[in-house]
Parts: C-alpha cells; structure tokens; sequence
C-alpha cells in the first residue's frame, strides 16, 4: 500500500518525515480532513489572529495529492454588534 505525507505550512516542523500507510488518495483526503480538525484543536483560541495554515498530502513521489487552506476571520466587534439579536 502506498505512503502519503501529511505536511503543515506556516506551523514549526512541518514536515511529516515518516508518513502515512493508506489504501489510496481517497484515503488519503479523508485522513487530511482527520489532521486538519486536530491542527485546529491544537491552536485553540490563536487560530483567528493565525495566519492562513495550509496542510499539503503527498505521495511517495512527491506529488500533491489535495491541499487544504484553513483561514479564520473574525468580525470587528462593530460588525458583531450590528448582526446581534435583541431579545425582549
């Protein structure tokens, strides 16, 4: 079975040096979804003033299997108090 790797950008030690057993890129992605919710966890409350993290898959050869971008924006405070909802 192949070997894919499970790379993070703008986060230290991105690399992932000893991969990932998987059946196929189907595979693959579903793992990266897993790893990406993990990363997000990790961060906790930093990941809105972070900068945009990307987590990058590849294979054996070193071909990109899927990529995927993870930015958080949060709304000024100003705009959070315009879209609020007044109970009475």
């Amino acid at each position: 079975m192949p070997r894919y790797f499970f790379n993070l950008e703008g986060l230290p030690n991105p690399e992932d040096e000893g991969g990932t057993v998987l059946a196929g890129p189907e595979q693959a992605r579903s793992a990266a979804v897993t790893h990406a919710g993990g990363m997000l966890r990790d961060i906790d409350g930093q990941f809105w003033s972070a900068p945009e993290r990307r987590l990058r898959v590849t294979d054996e050869q070193g071909g990109t299997v899927c990529t995927l971008s993870i930015k958080g924006t949060a709304a000024s405070p100003r705009a959070e108090s315009r879209g609020a909802v007044v109970r009475h």
